[in-house]
């Protein structure tokens, strides 16, 4: 009894100390959800837009030309959002659409910059499609989708040509590969770094090469991303104008590694082959994370989970995450006590796709006893 006692008295003694924190969290959180919402829709936007669209069109008058370079924006848009959200397999099923059909999936276009004479148009377009249309369309025809967009990565990329060695300072061959690359039409969103000097003293050529994970958690904070793609690439020529680029990749999601050779020749062969290598890293980052969280658009379900709540800024950083899974809605505090309080929230897809968009989020999801708990994922969590 008197262990019992001390117990009880331990606990009120702390909730007593976080209790004027817990009313302003409790008063606040009709506005956090509202935050909540606004956060997972730029997500979805994010996702669903298609941007830096380039059209040149010459026709006999500039009406005429704008109008047909706005359909070829669309048409070229609406392929490239479903390289992005579905797989091959799932594309086959899909039928053709005309123009029309291609316009009532879009709700709209930006005009990032144009130029217009007598009878041309060139111009860079922002595609929006509207997420509840496409979604409902690729169900139609038993199509799943990616709902999640996916952390950041910060690019790290060290490359040789056999006499030197290149990292803060790209050779003109690899500005030119990255730039003929799209790398913002992605479900990652991609981050080169600056090469300051804080950076060139973290992480050296050798180590980048070597795939040395010592020091690269810390350029990642530098630009508040968490995770980091390591690339070491070697190009040799083997005769005359042609050559091989030798390459092997490595991502801190979940600690895995990709190696690969490409051959080209000609002037700008060792150009051409380090753009393949970006096309293809960059699929095969994009095809793991589609395996891995394709959603059933149509199953859904509802979840109450434990969320460990001994500080307040935990249940902060959880419902912040949160924001960035668009599988998840209605997120909403049931009970807030010690030491777990009780969250509810809506989710689209099946379960496992839940609990690895959850991961993707730094988030884990787990069976506690016969309830469920989330939590925050360690940094040793993290890389595994």
């Amino acid at each position: 009894m008197k262990e019992l006692m001390r117990r009880v008295l331990k606990n009120t003694m702390i909730f007593s100390r976080l209790f004027p924190s817990l009313v302003v969290f409790l008063l606040s959180a009709q506005v956090y959800s509202g935050a909540l919402e606004a956060q997972t829709t730029e997500s979805l936007d994010r996702l669903f837009t298609i941007r830096s669209v380039k059209v040149d069109v010459v026709a006999s008058r500039a009406s005429e030309a704008r109008r047909l370079a706005l359909a070829q924006a669309e048409q070229e848009a609406y392929g490239k959002l479903l390289r992005k959200i579905t797989q091959p397999a799932g594309r086959a099923l899909l039928p053709e659409l005309t123009a029309p059909q291609i316009q009532a999936l879009i709700s709209g276009i930006q005009v990032v910059d144009e130029q217009s004479s007598a009878r041309r148009y060139l111009a860079e377009l922002d595609v929006r499609f509207e997420p509840s249309n496409v979604s409902e369309f690729l169900a139609e025809h038993s199509v799943p989708h990616v709902l999640g967009t996916g952390r950041g990565l910060i690019v790290l990329h060290a490359h040789s040509d056999g006499l030197t060695n290149y990292i803060w300072q790209p050779k003109s061959s690899t500005l030119a590969a990255r730039a003929a690359v799209d790398w913002v039409n992605r479900i990652r969103t991609y981050v080169f770094p600056l090469g300051e000097l804080r950076e060139r003293a973290a992480m050296s050529y050798s180590e980048v090469a070597s795939f040395n994970v010592n020091n690269v958690r810390k350029i990642a904070g530098y630009y508040d991303v968490q995770s980091t793609l390591m690339i070491r690439s070697m190009w040799s020529v083997t005769s005359g104008n042609a050559g091989k680029l030798s390459y092997a990749f490595f991502s801190t999601d979940g600690d895995w590694t990709r190696d690969g050779m490409i051959e080209a020749q000609g002037d700008n062969g060792e150009e051409i082959a380090q753009q393949k290598m970006f096309e293809v890293i960059l699929e095969e980052i994009d095809t793991a994370w589609r395996d891995q969280l394709l959603v059933d658009t149509g199953t859904e379900g509802d979840l109450i989970t434990l969320v460990p709540s001994t500080a307040l800024n935990v249940l902060a950083d959880i419902e912040k995450r949160l924001a960035d899974v668009s599988l998840v809605r209605g997120v909403e505090f049931k009970e807030i006590g010690l030491p777990f309080s009780k969250l509810y929230f809506h989710y689209t897809g099946r379960k496992e796709q839940l609990v690895m968009a959850l991961r993707y989020a730094g988030l884990d999801l787990a069976a506690y006893g016969d309830q469920h708990i989330l939590k925050i994922r360690t940094e040793a969590e993290e890389i595994q």
